[in-house]
């Protein structure tokens, strides 16, 4: 990729009416001083610019709402044009995070889950707080939508969200970093607008379909990506080499057909709904030139439309004034996707709700005023499933 051009040494940018050759000691130091003179004020050094253009690092066709915007919170210092984003109406942790442009792996810090990708020219994109990544391997070539790793919540202080910033550094360590207003190929364009979290509670839809997946021949299409889970139907659709004597599909087996179910045809839909809860893979059997079967599959996908079990009850909880505690309740149950965490509400309204998170069926509360508390939790699953918010059990506190 294209870095910051190298600054000329200062006997080849040496005006031609300079004469770097003189008769005596004198002009040589004059006039190499001149040369360097000119080398430092007046040759370019390569000024970091942006990529030309940027689209949503979040899945395809899904709504994802900013939850901080610029100039607020942790959005105050050289990444003042972030974006925290969370999905709008399915599952955040877990999520896929995808290359918002074609770059190479620049850096990978675990502790906070940020990769950060070199585009080239001094422009860099920043993806923080993520639970898993698909590949440190430095300077690896990554093209625009492959996914880098999934959505979670290191050093998110119990949030599981997508930290974006598209940035500016110079030289080979990209210092003075600074973060640019960000504006994405599907037609977003958010510039700085004054105030705090500008653009927050946008809601914003990545565009494009999955790049297509090739198996046995046969090109996959779908919003479905592999190894995920989802409560809504999603369709798979494929396309099988052309001049084949057609296919049969099925899902979780080989059709297994003797001859084609669908004679002469070379492409075909399945719907994931059809497959039921469960996690599931297409087989498509399809007949070439020479009349020999092969197949082809994509998947596994999971579907799961059942929310999680409810919290079981929980004894009552005894707490000290003005004492932070940890507070744990037994695991909900899933029969699908799995539970991907909790809401929890403390407080004394009976049917209070709250968008406080954490993954594991536990709290650090803090320092609570003497009295009586309710502890409400609502589990959710993997698939985006959210069940009902329950009172499972009182906290005492004393003074």
């Amino acid at each position: 990729m294209p870095r910051s051009p190298t600054v000329p040494r200062s006997h080849e940018i040496c005006p031609a009416r300079v004469h770097c050759r003189a008769f005596h000691t004198t002009i040589i130091h004059f006039s190499r001083l001149l040369c360097l003179l000119i080398a430092f004020f007046f040759i370019p050094t390569g000024s970091a610019h942006a990529a030309s253009q940027l689209w949503l690092p979040t899945p395809a066709g899904e709504a994802w709402k900013v939850l901080q915007g610029y100039g607020c919170g942790s959005h105050n210092g050289w990444d003042r044009y972030s974006l925290d984003l969370v999905s709008a109406d399915g599952r955040t942790r877990g999520a896929p995070v995808r290359a918002a442009a074609d770059g190479r792996i620049w850096s990978w810090t675990s502790k906070s889950g940020t990769l950060i990708l070199d585009h080239g020219a001094g422009f860099y994109t920043m993806y923080s707080h993520m639970d898993s990544l698909v590949t440190t391997e430095r300077d690896l070539l990554l093209t625009r939508g492959t996914v880098i790793g999934t959505v979670g919540a290191r050093a998110a202080h119990g949030t599981p969200h997508l930290h974006f910033t598209a940035f500016t550094g110079d030289g080979p360590a990209a210092s003075h970093r600074r973060s640019v207003p960000l504006a994405f190929g599907e037609g977003y364009d958010l510039p700085e607008v004054g105030g705090c979290s500008q653009h927050g509670g946008a809601t914003l839809v990545a565009g494009g379909q999955i790049a297509g997946t090739i198996s046995n021949g046969v090109l996959f299409n779908s919003e479905a990506e592999l190894n995920r889970w989802y409560s809504a139907d999603k369709q798979v659709v494929f396309n099988i080499p052309a001049g084949t004597r057609g296919f049969s599909q099925a899902w979780d087996r080989d059709p297994n057909d003797d001859a084609p179910a669908f004679a002469d045809a070379d492409a075909g839909y399945l719907q994931i709904a059809q497959a039921g809860e469960g996690l599931h893979t297409v087989n498509v059997r399809f007949w070439d030139d020479s009349g020999q079967a092969v197949v082809a599959t994509y998947g596994p996908i999971g579907y799961d439309v059942t929310p999680p079990q409810p919290v079981p009850a929980h004894a009552p909880i005894a707490l000290v004034t003005g004492t932070p505690a940890t507070i744990q309740w037994s695991a909900a149950g899933d029969n699908g996707s799995g539970v991907a965490g909790y809401r929890v509400y403390i407080g004394s309204d009976p049917n209070g709700e709250a968008d406080w998170f954490t993954p594991a069926p536990q709290v650090a509360a803090p320092a609570l005023a003497a009295g009586q508390y309710l502890l409400r939790i609502q589990p959710l699953d993997y698939a985006g499933n959210a069940g009902a918010w329950a009172t499972v059990g009182q906290i005492a506190v004393a003074g």
